[in-house]
């Protein structure tokens, strides 16, 4: 590639690294009202406070859709058990955790990546020979690195990938220098560039003794998107305004509360008046001296200035905000202990707004997952991997009424209207289907053995018909 080109790309990519950066530290609750705060102003003496208070509704909103979708692993089928089981292993434990941290990632930045590839392993043999054994990896990009190059077709394909990060590196001083690593890929190869600088793009200095070039023979640019929706539309945009302004009406309420402490003393008449010692005498006798005039009057005075809070007002604007934060995000209600022993019927009525969020995270998902689970069927060599139909399991995490479902599930048993898979897979006991069954068949297996054990012990036929036989 041409080394302008790339200095290029990530000169002009500032903006969209600047977004992502701002949608994280929301999630992080680094909110907006930590930078602007709620300025006092320079003519108004009674503000002094400036508290900045944020608050981690984003954080809480996303995590509540990604526990709802993620806290049980997608199960994928492709109708070989044997198949489904190298799969599970190959996904391995880390496929729960960057499930939930891609749903992350999507949810904050509007769409997240992973990056597969195969890694080479050499070990020895028993007769001391060098085996190489192959192994397929994956992992969560970060966002911010990514941008992908699609083709100009209507059903868009990826054709390109470039990603590029900053690394901090110790040279033999033990001085510490940042870097910048580009990365460009294709269906075929990659080319790895580096350079001293940082990401802000200028100054950058290409090191062409540090290039990098090397082939894969995966024939697919190794890198599958995972979109939040359709359009492309963060979580954070349908609501990032109003959590500002709820910031803003709680920090000035903090200062206001912090500012209302100070009163401000009113000395008619005492210009020459030192007012270190007028606040000492204040403090130590708790009363004011005042000076007479020549008509008798009281010429001096006191008075003080505070703040008023408009309280009520406040706490309503506040519940109305707050309110349609959780509105906005089709989250679920807070505070609400309507539902103690509630049908499954209300149970899935209070989860209707975020599990329509879900619905359309997980349609974009879907497509995502199935393509990975190919990719590992190809991996593995299995012939058909193009075309093999692939079920996905997807089990949320919600408050469940288990003793009506478990009764639905009893009931659908008693009256052989579903199988014993289906139950087991929708019973709200059960994690592991396939396991389960195992378990359920030995079960049958050792009672018919217990059941036929006792028979044998107490005659069985044979002994009635001896006996019947002895008494003719």
């Amino acid at each position: 590639m041409d080394i302008n080109k790339i200095k290029r790309i990530i000169t002009q990519d500032y903006e969209r690294r600047k977004q992502i950066a701002i949608e994280k530290k929301y999630y992080e609750n680094d909110n907006m009202i930590k930078i602007i705060g709620v300025a006092p102003a320079d003519t108004d003496p009674l503000r002094n406070a400036d508290n900045r208070v944020a608050h981690n509704f984003h954080q809480l909103i996303t995590d509540e859709k990604v526990a709802y979708m993620f806290t049980n692993p997608v199960l994928f089928d492709v109708g070989d058990k044997d198949t489904n089981k190298k799969i599970t292993e190959i996904l391995g434990d880390d496929f729960k955790s960057e499930s939930a941290y891609l749903c992350t990632n999507a949810t904050n930045n509007k769409v997240a990546w992973l990056h597969y590839w195969i890694e080479t392993e050499k070990k020895k043999s028993e007769e001391n020979q060098d085996i190489k054994t192959q192994k397929f990896q994956y992992a969560t990009i970060e966002t911010e690195q990514c941008l992908p190059i699609f083709d100009g077709k209507l059903k868009k394909k990826l054709i390109g990938f470039y990603r590029y990060y900053e690394v901090i590196e110790e040279d033999e001083r033990y001085n510490t220098n940042s870097y910048v690593i580009f990365e460009f890929w294709d269906n075929k190869h990659c080319e790895k560039y580096k350079f001293k600088g940082n990401l802000t793009g200028t100054g950058l200095t290409y090191m062409p003794e540090a290039y990098d070039e090397f082939e894969h023979d995966l024939e697919e640019v190794p890198f599958i998107e995972f979109k939040n929706n359709r359009n492309m539309i963060s979580d954070l945009k349908k609501y990032k305004d109003l959590i500002d302004i709820y910031d803003k009406v709680m920090s000035g309420y903090a200062n206001d509360l912090e500012d209302i402490q100070q009163l401000i003393y009113i000395l008619e008449n005492y210009g020459g008046e030192n007012l270190k010692t007028f606040l000492g005498e204040l403090k130590r006798y708790k009363t004011v001296k005042t000076e007479t005039g020549a008509d008798g009057r009281t010429n001096g005075g006191l008075k003080t200035l505070s703040i008023e809070i408009p309280v009520e007002a406040r706490n309503s604007i506040l519940e109305i905000i707050k309110k349609q934060i959780y509105e906005s995000g089709q989250a679920l209600q807070q505070d609400n202990e309507n539902f103690g022993n509630a049908s499954g019927v209300a149970l899935k009525f209070f989860y209707r707004k975020l599990e329509l969020k879900a619905g359309l995270t997980q349609i974009e998902f879907e497509k995502g997952f199935a393509q990975l689970v190919r990719i590992i069927m190809k991996f593995l060599n299995i012939a058909d991997w193009k075309t093999k139909t692939i079920t996905q399991t997807w089990t949320r995490n919600m408050i469940s009424n288990d003793l009506e479902n478990a009764q639905i599930a009893n009931e659908s048993k008693a009256n052989e209207t579903i199988s014993d898979e289906t139950i087991a897979k929708n019973h709200p006991w059960v994690e592991d289907p396939e396991e389960e069954l195992k378990k359920l068949k030995k079960q049958k297996e050792e009672a018919q053995k217990r059941q036929q054990e006792m028979f044998s012990n107490a005659g069985g036929f044979d002994d009635i018909h001896k006996e019947d036989s002895t008494n003719e």
